[in-house]
């Protein structure tokens, strides 16, 4: 029985190291290990604490044997019946040993499998690593392609911005040719040049020379018209005009 318990001791303890060792490996499933040590600890614990007992029991038949042998014939029968009952005892403590051997080889069972998933895992997630890189690298030159494309948009749109400040010139020295009036400062709403929405802090101005209305910063030239030898506001494309 000793050199059991002693086997089932060593068994339990590389047990242990292999719960362990695999804790150490197993991240993902760190929290099943744990309630299976834990079940783990608390078989062994009772196997001890039986296997304690089954021991105490073998010293007190040990001693009753002893004192059996010194005891009167008469007594015999009676020692032989009590040492029968104890034998089963014994018999019966041999099946709980047993029975514990089974449940640990059933945890060991139950440890492989779960290496055997942490294997799984662990490929699984290198596979999600490599899918990781594989998507920064395609975000990567995603990027670079919509740096390329912002540059582009920001050109054609300087160009077109260009483009639309010509055209509004080329319109507006068409209008002005065509009909030069004194503009109302209820019908206009922005400015002829730079197209700003006059307000509060925006304020309006006329052009002295075509009649136009401009804001400050458009009509801050100032010059001579036909119809003023005194210099006066008027806006750039008059002011070049007046002043080739």
């Amino acid at each position: 029985l000793i050199a059991q318990k002693m086997k089932l001791h060593e068994d339990v303890q590389k047990l242990n190291d292999d719960l362990e060792h695999s804790m150490a490996q197993q991240c993902v499933l760190r929290e099943k290990e744990r309630e299976l040590r834990e079940e783990l600890d608390g078989v062994v614990s009772r196997t001890n604490e039986q296997l304690t007992q089954k021991d105490l029991q073998v010293r007190e038949l040990a001693a009753e044997m002893l004192r059996l042998k010194k005891s009167h014939e008469l007594e015999v029968g009676r020692g032989e019946a009590e040492l029968s009952g104890l034998q089963q005892k014994l018999r019966d403590s041999q099946g709980v040993v047993d029975e514990l051997n089974k449940e640990c080889e059933r945890l060991y069972s139950k440890m492989t499998i779960n290496e055997a998933t942490m294997e799984n895992l662990l490929d699984e997630r290198k596979l999600l690593q490599k899918s990781v890189l594989d998507s920064e690298d395609r975000l990567s030159v995603l990027s670079d392609e919509k740096a390329s494309l912002s540059k582009e948009l920001e050109k054609t749109r300087t160009t077109l911005n260009e483009i639309a400040q010509e055209h509004s010139h080329l319109l507006y020295q068409q209008e002005k040719k065509n009909n030069r009036k004194w503009e109302d400062d209820a019908e206009v709403k922005f400015c002829k040049a730079c197209f700003k929405e006059f307000g509060v802090s925006l304020r309006k101005h006329h052009c002295r020379n075509c009649g136009a209305i401009f804001c400050d910063e458009c009509s801050q030239f100032r010059s001579s018209t036909p119809a003023s030898k005194a210099k006066v506001r008027v806006c750039g494309p008059c002011n070049k005009e007046l002043n080739p």
